[in-house]
């Protein structure tokens, strides 16, 4: 018989091996492993609960909630993140995925919650069954495209001189910049000293005045992108790549199968939209990936963000995920502003 719990750290192996049996499918198939320790990235995310399925010592299920505090409609909200629903393949098609989600649900019952959020990999056409057969809460909405940009790591420095930038310590004045710049994004994480003490913070200043930060993290430590599968002329591209890497000073890719050695660029804020300022902050994250031999440095933007099309075309690969909502308090006219804003999702916790 399957029974249903919580996780705790006794069951850090059997969550990671299930983790390793299970990946997000699309054009590019993609597994996201989480060693040594399954639950170091949920302290990221913020006050995470781990549901397990188990038939008798074993394993065979999971899902995690994650309680987040945003900014919709520049006003502070609860946010609750979904995330890790998994469930062995010997175990698929016997209810146990709906169970799952039905501790969940109980769990936002007893929050009075509202807003609910989940990520899937664009191409996923899995049922989402959270509230199935639930009449009295609306369904997850589509509220749009989050495209993942995975700049190579670069050793060709920018020649822009205008802009300094300087590595900086978490500020009061820091974390007020980031929360002024993000509180315009719909379900951006309100930012505190937790949110970016693990990350190396970069600073531009024009006469002592902050112009931009940018917020760098490595999470390797805790999670591992591994592509599971490719387009074929994807391998033919990394594969020519990875030949002249050294001569084109380059950093070396990874291939199927293998962990993505990745940077996150976590926060980028800027006070205006500044081209050159952009492209000058984003060379020197590539500078600092393929100083410190990482494959590619990683930003995610979501579609209708002013960003997006600032952002450089130039020797990058993308990856596009689906953001789902749902406003179990039917929170029509907020849920209007989400779908018509630009929502944020900090992609280094997916």
């Amino acid at each position: 018989m399957v029974r249903y719990r919580l996780a705790d750290i006794n069951d850090n192996k059997q969550l990671l091996e299930l983790t390793m049996q299970a990946g997000m499918p699309g054009k590019m198939a993609l597994r996201i492993d989480r060693h040594p320790d399954f639950f170091k990235l949920n302290n990221l995310r913020g006050k995470t609960k781990v549901y397990v399925a188990h038939e008798e010592e074993k394993i065979v299920g999971s899902i995690c909630v994650s309680d987040q505090i945003v900014f919709i409609n520049k006003k502070k909200y609860p946010l609750y993140y979904i995330s890790d629903f998994k469930v062995a393949q010997t175990h698929r098609n016997l209810g146990i995925g709906l169970q799952l989600t039905n501790r969940v649900v109980e769990y936002l019952e007893t929050q009075n919650a509202d807003f609910a959020f989940l990520n899937v990999s664009k191409g996923n056409k899995r049922p989402f069954v959270f509230f199935s057969d639930r009449g009295y809460y609306p369904d997850f909405q589509n509220i749009g495209t989050f495209t993942t940009i995975q700049y190579i790591g670069s050793n060709s420095k920018t020649s822009n001189k205008k802009y300094k930038i300087e590595l900086s310590k978490v500020t009061s004045e820091i974390i007020e910049f980031l929360n002024n710049y993000y509180s315009k994004y719909e379900l951006a994480n309100v930012i505190t000293n937790d949110k970016i003490k693990d990350s190396e913070l970069y600073v531009v200043r024009e006469e002592h005045e902050i112009l931009a930060v940018m917020s760098i993290i490595d999470t390797m430590h805790m999670k591992q992108n591994v592509v599971l599968k490719m387009p074929w002329h994807l391998k033919g591209i990394i594969s020519i790549i990875n030949v002249f890497c050294k001569l084109f000073k380059l950093s070396k890719l990874p291939k199927e199968n293998e962990p993505i050695k990745m940077l996150y660029i976590k926060y980028l804020a800027i006070k205006k939209y500044d081209k050159a300022l952009i492209s000058t902050l984003i060379s020197f994250a590539k500078q600092q990936a393929y100083n410190e031999s990482y494959s590619f440095v990683s930003i995610s933007v979501h579609e209708n963000d002013i960003l997006l099309k600032k952002l450089s075309k130039f020797m990058r690969f993308t990856f596009q995920s689906v953001g789902m909502l749902v406003s179990m308090k039917d929170s029509e006219k907020l849920m209007k502003l989400i779908k018509e804003g630009m929502p944020f999702r900090d992609y280094s916790t997916v």
